[in-house]
């Protein structure tokens, strides 16, 4: 276990990068064991509506701990109705207890944990974990970014040979316009996978420097929402990379409305610019 070490938010980022690496050994505990599954409502889409008894047990988990320990701060997590007007909070923490369910389920290693802390509308803190592939990245606001206890500096990488996609959504029409509108010469490779915390980790980890997340219309089904995207954000800011919506404006996650109905575009600085300038080109 990498020990995280900060200037600022000393106790906040320890018990994240703890409270992680403990919901990663339950995840990991029940991962070839039979565990009940079953759908949640109001969902557009398969992945989006499926739940797992050990997604309830990871919830219970991260909201135990943040509760006992930060009592006056409030909680967004995917498993549980927020509190009325938890957005008008000082602090709040995002919290998605098994990011990737889908991929959890169908076993494809591809699932991890997202925690952030939020003050003023943007994220001062942020911890990802995905036991598989034994990445954890940290990150605290004017501190930079670490994974697994190495900072990562994305400002100098130019490069750009890789887009990351979402397997539940790259065969779907608007997507693959959208794919296409980057891409259109077809030089750069396709890789696909479940769970934002997984991608998110790739691009720290040199393993992409483009990921899109479709923003809402008539035929996407689905969008992402704050507990998908907030850990994230910081993590690839604090490296020097880029996270906004498909207008190129940052997210503040201080609002009523938790959904990304703007979409999100993430990556490296230069594969976030090159990405942005094609689709508001392709429009």
């Amino acid at each position: 276990m990498y020990e995280p070490d900060a200037k600022r938010y000393k106790k906040e980022l320890s018990g994240a990068v703890s409270v992680s690496h403990l919901a990663g050994s339950v995840m990991m505990h029940y991962y070839d064991l039979d565990y009940a599954v079953s759908s949640k409502g109001n969902e557009a889409t398969p992945e989006a509506s499926i739940f797992t008894e050990v997604d309830g047990k990871v919830d219970r988990i991260v909201r135990d701990y943040f509760r006992q320990v930060w009592p006056e701060d409030q909680l967004l997590t995917e498993e549980t109705e927020p509190d009325e007007c938890w957005y008008n909070s000082e602090r709040i923490w995002i919290i998605d207890p098994i990011d990737g369910t889908m991929g959890y389920k169908k076993k494809t290693g591809c699932f991890g944990i997202s925690i952030a802390l939020i003050e003023n509308g943007r994220p001062v803190l942020g911890v990802i974990y995905a036991p598989v592939q034994n990445l954890v990245a940290w990150a605290v606001k004017g501190e930079g970014t670490y994974l697994n206890g190495t900072r990562v500096d994305l400002r100098e990488k130019v490069s750009i040979s890789t887009i990351l996609c979402s397997s539940n959504a790259v065969n779907r029409p608007p997507y693959q316009r959208a794919l296409d509108a980057i891409n259109r010469d077809n030089r750069l490779n396709i890789e696909t996978m479940e769970s934002v915390v997984v991608k998110a980790l790739f691009i720290l980890n040199n393993r992409g420097e483009i990921y899109p997340i479709l923003p809402k219309s008539e035929e996407t089904k689905s969008v992402p929402k704050f507990w998908d995207i907030a850990a994230a954000d910081i993590l690839i800011h604090e490296a020097g990379g880029m996270v906004t919506n498909f207008s190129g404006e940052t997210y503040r996650y201080n609002v009523p409305e938790f959904s990304c109905i703007g979409g999100v575009l993430m990556g490296t600085r230069r594969g976030h610019e090159f990405a942005l300038r094609k689709l508001q080109s392709f429009g």
